[in-house]
């Protein structure tokens, strides 16, 4: 337990050094340095948890009404705390590379490395609480620093308004949260989480149902599932690269790490539960995903795409409700280890693809894909990078996505002895998920060529080149998790195992060994595609040594021109059109253009792009409450005070009413 608190300190003196009165360059170093310690300090603790020694537990005492601050690391918080902190470290290298403009300004970017890690700090809180005011602590720590870190650009207005979005959605959550906590506390009368949990454990009924739905509307909000999504496309656009990667990769999977935790704690859902989280995964992975196919603006197309894939954790991890309610341990190995390795691999090859993206920001000035095109051949690192992670994040071997997702098809497509209408319903969100991958497939398939290949686009892309070091290491270091991660699956499973032995311990037909039959298919589909990538990589490079020097070439009768230009290829939009057209009815696209006039126009356009259509319809609702709310008061004289004494006279015969229906009066 000294080494978590040992943690914490080295975060929080590492945040008080960067707001020194020193340069920037040793501001970040400083703030580098503390969370590197960190990370060491952190490995050291979770070790021996997931390697399936006894969590790590220490008490606090705490004056009245607080009482004693437990902490308590088990499997659960130790494989989210064992890649969250490293991450944020890896984040903040990168960080040193993107800000470098801002290094020799007056710009104090010390507070942004302090920032950075108290996020790190946040994880440590969260992941290790067992009381609840010491999670609620963490949660706020970490909403309230990716705020001001998204606002970093603040002089523009779009970013202050983005970062009020998200600062509003992310309150909004917590009220949730404290609601439900509130209803906890009151029945279990203590703060510890464990007496939640027994509580939760012996009172099955309305109420638990209630605490269920406040916590999961509460974990939404914080991770963006559809239709709770609407302020992760803005965020993400406007944030630096890093706070993108971080916000989407690390800091959003609190939610999922606080729903896999009221899980465990609820030991046995109620079957109502697992289904409702498989078709809620369902369709935030879904609509995530369609949404993701007409974005022109690259880094709002992998915003999205983070409500699809965590969608398909929580499909991962309805699954194992159903496993726990049907006490089928098969189906709550398979449900709990594809959720949480989904979590994992979404982390590195999400971070990995804003990573690129910031690094195409850099060189080109912007991320509108249809001003894009032609970068391989200036960023081959950056193209290769966003080509790996593209693959892992449309599930294809041999890379990562796929073997997370291999287990959740297997346990849709269950042979274990459930209803036949059971099994039905699996197989119908196994095609989502199929639906699913295609469409990631064809997103991703659309960004790389439109931003990678062809020509550019723009005159600002015809001058980029490839970033520094500080920027291409994180990058590759993603990127050789992806690889590692996708050919040595065995390595996924072993980090979630302490995670899902603790699931697997409310069911008492257990064994331990429900993952052997699938881990080991995934081995040998690794071991193949280790050998297919190796023996590609000999054919590239034989290809490579008896290449010969190019003979002199020159271009031949075009039929009136001698190269393809810029407006002769595909642009984002006319690659998607088509599928954009069959599923108009669910995503909004706005076209806008001017027809070209006379015989030399110079000004004419066509644009066309995707809107969020809840976020479309919230803002139509708030205009139409406030136009009526404006109407109302035109229609209340100020002189006439009737309207007033009436709505007190009702709001007094309401609560008497009330009252009285309580039983408090007539006792």
């Amino acid at each position: 337990m000294s080494l978590l608190l040992a943690t914490q300190w080295v975060l929080l003196l590492g945040a008080a050094l960067c707001l020194l009165p020193l340069p920037n360059t040793y501001r970040a170093s400083l703030g580098i340095a503390a969370q590197a310690l960190a990370v060491v300090l952190v490995w050291m603790a979770v070790a021996p948890v997931l390697a399936g020694g006894a969590p790590l537990v220490g008490d606090l005492p705490w004056a009245h009404p607080v009482g004693t601050l437990r902490i308590r690391l088990d499997g659960l918080g130790a494989f989210f705390l064992a890649w969250s902190v490293p991450m944020t470290l890896l984040g903040s290298v990168y960080a040193a590379g993107y800000l470098r403009p801002h290094f020799a300004t007056r710009r104090h970017v010390g507070v942004h490395y302090a920032l950075l890690n108290l996020t790190a700090l946040s994880f440590v809180l969260v992941y290790s609480a067992d009381h609840a005011l010491v999670f609620l602590l963490g949660w706020e720590i970490a909403a309230l620093a990716a705020w001001l870190l998204v606002i970093w650009d603040y002089t523009n207005q779009k970013v202050r308004f983005a970062g009020f979005n998200y600062l509003v959605s992310t309150h909004v959550g917590l009220i949730f949260l404290v609601a439900g906590f509130m209803i906890l506390y009151t029945h279990a009368g203590s703060w510890d989480l464990g007496s939640f949990g027994l509580w939760l454990r012996t009172h099955p009924g309305a109420e638990r149902n209630l605490v269920f739905l406040l916590l999961l509307t509460s974990f939404a909000l914080k991770s963006a599932f559809f239709p709770f999504h609407s302020w992760l496309p803005r965020a993400h656009a406007a944030a630096p690269a890093h706070v993108s990667a971080l916000m989407s990769g690390v800091i959003h999977k609190a939610g999922l790490y606080a729903l896999v935790r009221l899980l465990l704690m609820m030991g046995r859902p109620d079957e109502w539960m697992g289904w409702f989280l498989l078709g809620f995964g369902a369709l935030s992975a879904a609509m995530g995903a369609l949404y993701t196919v007409s974005q022109r603006d690259l880094k709002r197309l992998l915003g999205y795409s983070s409500t699809e894939n965590v969608g398909i954790a929580a499909m991962g991890l309805g699954v194992g409700s159903l496993g726990l309610a049907w006490q089928q341990p098969v189906l709550v190995a398979l449900g709990f280890a594809s959720g949480l390795m989904h979590v994992l691999n979404h982390a590195f090859f999400k971070c990995q693809l804003f990573y690129a993206a910031g690094a195409v920001y850099q060189a080109a000035h912007g991320v509108d894909m249809e001003k894009l095109g032609g970068l391989a051949r200036l960023m081959p690192w950056t193209a290769l990078s966003f080509l790996v992670g593209g693959i892992a994040i449309s599930a294809l071997p041999p890379f990562n996505g796929f073997t997370s997702e291999f287990p959740l098809y297997s346990g849709l497509f269950t042979d274990q002895p459930v209803p036949v209408w059971a099994k039905v319903a699996l197989a119908a969100a196994g095609a989502v998920l199929a639906f699913v991958g295609a469409l990631s497939a064809l997103s991703i398939t659309r960004a790389f060529g439109v931003v990678f290949l062809g020509s550019p686009r723009d005159a600002s892309a015809t001058h980029a080149t490839e970033v520094g070091w500080c920027m291409r290491a994180p990058l590759l270091l993603h990127g050789l998790g992806v690889v590692v991660l996708g050919l040595v699956p065995a390595l996924g499973l072993a980090l979630v195992q302490a995670t899902t032995a603790l699931a697997l311990a409310e069911v008492p037909a257990a064994t331990g060994h429900e993952l052997a039959a699938v881990g080991g298919t995934l081995g040998r589909i690794g071991a193949l595609s280790g050998l297919l990538v190796g023996a590609a990589a000999a054919l590239w490079g034989l290809r490579r040594m008896l290449a010969r020097a190019p003979g002199a070439s020159h271009v031949t009768w075009g039929c009136g021109y001698t190269a393809v230009g810029p407006r002769m290829q595909y642009t984002g939009s006319s690659f998607s059109w088509d599928f954009a057209q069959r599923f108009r009815r669910l995503m909004v696209l706005l076209h806008r253009h001017k027809a070209p006039q006379a015989y030399f126009p110079t000004d004419a356009y066509v644009v066309t792009d995707c809107v969020d259509a809840v976020e479309r319809r919230l803002y139509a609702v708030i205009g139409h409450g406030d136009s009526s709310a404006a109407d109302l008061s035109r229609q209340l004289r100020e002189d006439d005070p009737r309207p007033a004494f009436a709505a007190g006279l009702i709001a007094l015969v309401v609560i008497a009413g009330l009252i009285v229906i309580s039983g408090g009066a007539l006792r």
